[in-house]
């Protein structure tokens, strides 16, 4: 044994550290610089979701010219209300994309809103459905896009808004 006292370093370069840190302040800004760990889950989901938005904006806008003039107003008109609701969520999908490739500080609160909205407007569309729609039976294929909503929202609204690596990724 020697009698040195014990010092902590860095584990990127040797550099003396308190107790609690893993970086010395120099490894900390570039580690944290980059997007990594868990964050690279929630650029995948907003590539997805976008796809997911962009389909059923395809979907509903095409239902909606089949059925304008065939069904009554309200069915053909739920529609192109859809179809206009899902070009703007697309439109925040590539916006809150752009703040979480650029690593701005707003994109917690702005993927907050993503998926909050997300699971509001799942609810809605499923309310709207079952009351325009009789005829379509509420079943799996219905109830589980929410559901699977409110997991992705349980999980990822937590992680921006008490991670320290979001927190050090995007707040700074």
């Amino acid at each position: 044994m020697t009698d040195a006292p014990f010092k902590w370093t860095c584990i990127k370069c040797d550099n003396e550290i308190s107790q609690y840190q893993e970086y010395c302040a120099e490894c900390e800004e570039k580690q944290y610089r980059k997007i990594g760990g868990f964050l690279y889950l929630p650029l995948l989901s907003l590539f997805a979701l976008g796809y997911s938005y962009f389909s059923s904006l395809q979907i509903t806008l095409q239902a909606g010219l089949i059925t304008a003039g065939h069904a009554p107003i309200a069915q053909s008109g739920y529609f192109f209300i859809a179809s206009g609701v899902n070009f703007f969520a697309l439109l925040y999908v590539i916006f809150t994309t752009s703040l979480f490739l650029r690593k701005k500080k707003q994109l917690p609160l702005a993927y907050t809103i993503l998926l909050a909205g997300g699971v509001a407007l799942t609810l809605l569309d499923l309310v709207c459905t079952a009351c325009l729609f009789p005829s379509v039976a509420l079943g799996y294929e219905q109830i589980m896009p929410v559901v699977r909503r409110i997991l992705h929202a349980c999980i990822w609204i937590p992680y921006f808004r008490y991670s320290v690596r979001a927190r050090k990724t995007f707040i700074r």
